[in-house]
């Protein structure tokens, strides 16, 4: 616990985007373990195009979600690097690539697969991250 006049301005700032990646953090997982339940019932549950359509628009909110909180972390991390500066904080505030998030069902693409995506994607075929391309 700190006294309020220990930390300073830029100290309460860090500690506040520490609680920001925090939270950030568990959005995330709570998205990606939905996602994870949502598919599974959608494969066992779920069929005819107007069920599975239905389904596709709610897993698109799902992603849109866990988007929103990858910002939001990879934000509240930036922010308290350059609040603090490298340290042994980073040991649990790790960087956050695209390959770390997945749900639970994804496994993570080959080298082969990711470069068959990227010219799928270039040419126009493949949307990126379930049909949220426009997002990020």
């Amino acid at each position: 616990m700190y006294l309020q006049g220990e930390l300073g301005l830029d100290g309460v700032e860090a500690r506040l985007q520490e609680g920001e990646a925090a939270e950030a953090l568990e959005g995330l997982r709570h998205g990606l373990r939905t996602k994870t339940a949502t598919t599974r019932f959608k494969v066992r549950n779920w069929s005819g195009q107007r069920a599975l359509t239905c389904g596709q628009g709610i897993l698109r909110h799902i992603n849109i979600k866990i988007h929103a909180s990858k910002l939001r972390y990879r934000y509240a991390r930036q922010a308290v690097l350059k609040l603090k500066g490298h340290g042994e904080w980073e040991k649990t505030l790790k960087v956050l690539t695209e390959d770390d998030v997945r749900a639970l069902n994804e496994r993570a693409l080959t080298e082969e697969e990711k470069s068959e995506r990227e010219r799928l994607r270039d040419a126009g075929g493949v949307p990126e991250e379930g049909g949220i391309s426009a997002l990020g």
